[in-house]
């Protein structure tokens, strides 16, 4: 609470969040402070909140700061919710929180019976659709001087029944401010489609609060039948919109992406969303049962191993019902019933390119002639991609998203730039590497000065540079990529590289946190690659 200068009356005032302010701007809300005292108040929303507390009553002002500033949080916090729809019933018993309001406040003392004739009067017109734009209901009725101006000055009832039915809808200019009000209070943000249903049952219990509150101030307070109809608040219950597996997938994403997960994981998971979908026949979160999980894993066994179902389609759809789950739009995740256990595999070989299979993919590389109407930047790929690789450690992927600008000097030495901007890291972080001479005597850096700007090589390249290894390398033991990333670590191995060097080279992350103190150097980087053999091919140089 805050005062005016030369006023010992408090003034209330409260900022609307940042993230609501657009959305709110220009809103009206009925505030109700206080039912012994009462103290209504309709405020318009701006950038802040404020209004005069009109007292000088400390506790009092303080009891209508707190009760306002609930008020306005909880409408705060409602503004991002998602909507919610709710049954007949419900709905009737939220609009009993109208009719209770208007007895809390007035039960005790009604004052004449004549306000509440004016109050029914507009209340009844404006169901009925026989009047267009009326004043807003209020909870301290002063209306008269409205009422008159629209039906003059005799027998009320004759006056409004005189009036076509059916004209005009002005449900929401009557009762929009109390029925606001009763979804604040119970902290719901009500679909849109149901709010005209609810405003008119809303103006119906507070017609019905009108004659109850007449019938006080005439001297009649015997228990009104009409209060008996509302169910109990405590029995309402929300009717949830149906949510759709590939909306929780857009949420998940738009999440992931802001903490640094990258397109691929994107394109991967989406896969293994859409398979899934595909094969429940539908796209409903809520209906996926643990049962409905394990007939997916069934269907899915018979077209790929259980490796590439564990490691493919299983942590998309984890992650995203777990995103859910954790975000408290399901109450579970269906996909942790699926427990796949893959037999360990047996190696028979190095996971690394031998010297001599190393040797025949150079010197298929060297030797590749570019196919009539084969795209000269496919055809560089199979000739420089695998090459790059042998002398990085690098993924294929990294090195065939190179881009002229990303082959440069720095520090003194050719280098590579290896970064998200070109494209996927894993990591999700750039590193220079430094180009090997051998590279550099095989013309590497000629090719990337006589190329364009932007890309290197085509995109979309990377399986024809598997297809085209996988010619050469016909052992299906190694892959025909990734060997280069085995090999490089085991010829450092070899060479008692320190293996800080290696992995920063790699891209591999620190293994401790003493081990992620202090930097790599391009100079400590280029000693390392420069000490890696050059691979022996029929054209060496």
């Amino acid at each position: 609470m805050s005062t005016r200068a030369r006023s010992s009356i408090p003034q209330f005032r409260v900022r609307v969040p940042a993230k609501v302010v657009a959305s709110l701007r220009g809103k009206r809300v009925l505030l109700s402070l206080g039912t012994e005292r009462p103290f209504i108040k309709v405020v318009k929303i701006g950038n802040d909140v404020s209004f005069s507390l009109e007292t000088d009553d400390r506790l009092l002002a303080e009891a209508r700061q707190a009760n306002a500033l609930d008020h306005l949080r909880r409408l705060f916090e409602l503004t991002e919710a998602e909507p919610v729809s709710f049954s007949h019933k419900a709905l009737v018993a939220l609009s009993g929180e109208a009719y209770r309001i208007y007895n809390e406040i007035h039960s005790d003392s009604p004052g004449e019976p004549g306000p509440w004739s004016y109050h029914k009067a507009l209340h009844r017109a404006a169901l009925e659709g026989r009047i267009q734009s009326p004043p807003p209901a209020a909870l301290m009725p002063n209306e008269a001087a409205n009422t008159m101006e629209i039906f003059g000055e005799g027998n009320l009832t004759a006056a409004v029944n005189a009036l076509p039915a059916g004209q005009f809808d002005s449900l929401e200019e009557r009762f929009g401010l109390i029925g606001d009000w009763v979804l604040i209070r119970q902290r719901v943000h009500l679909a849109q489609s149901d709010r005209r249903r609810f405003l008119h049952l809303v103006g119906t219990a507070a017609l019905d609060a009108g004659w109850q509150l007449r019938r006080n101030a005439e001297g009649d307070y015997s228990p009104d039948p009409k209060a008996q109809r509302f169910p109990s608040i405590e029995s309402v219950t929300a009717i949830r919109p149906k949510q759709k597996i590939t909306d929780l997938f857009d949420a998940w994403w738009q999440e992931a992406r802001a903490t640094g997960r990258s397109k691929k994981t994107h394109d991967v998971y989406k896969g293994a969303i859409d398979r899934l979908i595909k094969h429940l026949g539908h796209d409903d979160a809520d209906r996926v049962t643990e049962q409905d999980m394990l007939a997916f894993k069934d269907a899915r066994l018979k077209v790929v191993t259980a490796k590439s179902l564990k490691d493919g389609d299983l942590p998309g759809i984890r992650s995203v019902f777990g995103w859910a789950v954790d975000n408290r739009k399901l109450s579970k995740n269906p996909a942790n019933a699926i427990k796949i256990k893959t037999e360990k595999k047996i190696r028979t070989r190095s996971k690394g390119f031998t010297d001599q299979e190393a040797g025949a993919i150079f010197n298929a590389c060297l030797g590749y002639a570019r196919k009539p109407k084969e795209d000269a930047k496919t055809a560089a790929a199979k000739r420089w991609a695998p090459l790059i690789a042998a002398y990085t450690g690098c993924r294929i992927a990294e090195a065939l998203q190179l881009r002229k600008e990303d082959v440069r000097e720095e520090a003194g030495r050719h280098v590579f730039d290896l970064n998200p901007l070109a494209g996927s890291i894993k990591s999700g972080t750039y590193r220079l590497v430094p180009v090997h001479q051998h590279l550099i005597a095989l013309g590497l850096l000629r090719f990337v000065e006589e190329s364009g700007d932007g890309p290197l090589f085509a995109k979309g390249s990377y399986k024809r540079v598997v297809d085209f290894v996988r010619t050469v390398v016909t052992d299906g033991r190694v892959q025909p990529n990734h060997g280069w990333r085995h090999r490089f670590k085991t010829i450092s191995r070899n060479l008692g590289m320190d293996h800080r060097i290696v992995d920063c080279i790699q891209g591999h992350a620190p293994r401790t946190a003493g081990e992620d103190y202090g930097d790599v150097s391009i100079q400590a980087m280029a000693r390392a690659i420069a000490a890696i053999p050059r691979i022996v091919t029929k054209r060496s140089t």
